[in-house]
C-alpha cells in the first residue's frame, strides 16, 4: 500500500512509506544494500553509521544476512550512551546481537565507547578511532524522537550550539542531555551532513507529528532534526 508524503515535506525530501514496521524495515534493508553495492563497485570501501533504540532491530536482523563483501564495509554508530558495552541500554550491545553477526559479522566494527569514565573524558579518543572509519559516511541511519532530537544531538543539551555548527572539524562530540539519562556521545552535525545518503527510519503518527512541528518551527536549536529537513533527506515511516 502507497503512503503519500505529507505536503509539510519539502520537495526534496525522498519519502517513502510502508504499510508495516515489517515491510519498511524489508524496503530500507534492500536499499541500504544498493548504496552500499554500489560504493563498493567505485570504492574499496563503504561506510555505515547506524542508530539505536527499539525501532531499528528488524532493520538489523534484515540487514546482517544481507549478500554484501561485509569484509569491505566500516561499521560504527551515529551515537552511544556512555554506559557498559554489557548495558541494557548500549547502542553497541544493540548492534552486536542484531546487526553485527551472520554475514555482517565480517564488517569491521568500530564501537564508540572506551574506558574513560565520562563521554566529555572519552570524546578526544573516539574522535581518533572514528577517524580509521571512512569518511564521509556513505550512509548514515538516523532516528528521532518526539522532541525533535537525532542521534544524541538534544534541544537540551548546553553542547548543542558546538555540536550543530556546520564548519565544525569534529567528528564527534560528548553531549549531556537534561531530558534524557546518561551522557553521550554523537556524531556532529557536520559529520551526518557530510553523509552520502542520510536516511531517517522512524514509525508511528507521533513522529509525523515531530517532523510537522520542526517544519513550522524552522528552529534547530528547538528541534534539531530540522537541521536535517534543510537538505537532501530519505525518510522511510509506516504506521506502528
Amino acid at each position: 500500500m502507497k503512503i503519500d508524503k505529507p505536503t509539510y515535506l519539502p520537495q526534496y525530501i525522498n519519502w517513502h512509506g510502508a504499510s508495516n514496521p515489517e515491510s519498511l524495515s524489508t524496503d530500507l534493508s534492500q536499499e541500504i544494500g544498493q548504496l552500499l553495492s554500489q560504493t563498493l563497485l567505485l570504492d574499496r570501501r563503504a561506510s555505515m553509521a547506524v542508530s539505536g533504540g527499539r525501532t531499528p532491530i528488524p532493520l538489523f536482523e534484515k540487514l546482517s544476512k544481507l549478500k554484501l563483501d561485509w569484509s569491505k564495509i566500516d561499521l560504527t554508530l551515529a551515537d552511544e550512551r556512555w554506559v557498559e558495552k554489557t548495558h541494557k541500554d548500549s547502542n553497541e550491545l544493540l548492534v552486536r546481537r542484531h546487526l553485527f553477526k551472520n554475514n555482517a559479522s565480517h564488517a569491521t566494527f568500530t564501537p564508540l565507547m572506551n574506558s574513560a569514565k565520562s563521554a566529555k573524558e572519552g570524546q578526544i579518543e573516539c574522535e581518533n578511532v572514528l577517524k580509521r572509519v571512512k569518511q564521509p559516511f556513505d550512509v548514515i541511519v538516523l532516528g528521532m524522537g518526539n522532541d525533535g532530537h537525532t542521534a544524541s544531538l538534544f534541544p537540551c543539551c548546553a553542547e548543542l550550539v558546538t555540536a550543530m555548527n556546520s564548519n565544525s572539524a569534529r567528528n564527534c562530540i560528548a553531549t549531556m542531555p537534561k531530558s534524557a539519562p546518561y551522557q553521550r556521545i554523537s556524531l556532529t552535525y557536520s559529520t551526518i551532513s557530510n553523509a552520502n545518503n542520510i536516511i531517517l527510519h522512524i514509525e508511528g503518527q507521533e513522529k509525523l507529528n515531530t517532523l510537522k512541528l520542526a517544519m513550522k518551527n524552522k528552529d534547530p536549536s528547538k528541534m534539531p532534526i530540522y537541521a536535517f529537513l534543510n537538505q537532501p533527506l530519505s525518510i522511510y515511516w509506516s504506521p506502528n
